[in-house]
């Protein structure tokens, strides 16, 4: 009986802490892949997403913010806060970057 007990509290820990890596594999799952690359090929994929925002977009006057904030900028501060949040913060890419360009282009 004590030898049964122990197993199922041995079980329960083991599968709620297999359980919650899973959960914040799966919630970090974009700094993951980025991680898995070169810090400039990360920067390179987070501009290949702006480049889809512009095209994505229909608001012109948006389109030549996030041209001039984010794909044209030479200091790449919107890549590189966008970088910052998601190894921050664990955010995905596309709150990353919204939140990275909001004080530039409203």
């Amino acid at each position: 009986m004590r030898m049964t007990m122990a197993a199922m509290i041995a079980l329960a820990v083991c599968c709620s802490a297999t359980a919650a890596d899973a959960a914040d594999s799966a919630r970090c799952a974009d700094r993951n892949a980025l991680n898995d690359i070169s810090v400039d090929a990360r920067l390179v994929a987070i501009k290949y997403y702006f480049a889809g925002l512009v095209r994505a977009s229909t608001d012109r006057n948006r389109q030549a913010c996030y041209q001039a904030h984010a794909l044209n900028d030479p200091a790449r501060e919107v890549l590189n806060k966008t970088l910052q949040l998601i190894e921050r913060d664990c955010s995905t890419i596309e709150a990353a970057a919204r939140a990275a360009i909001e004080s530039a282009c409203p």
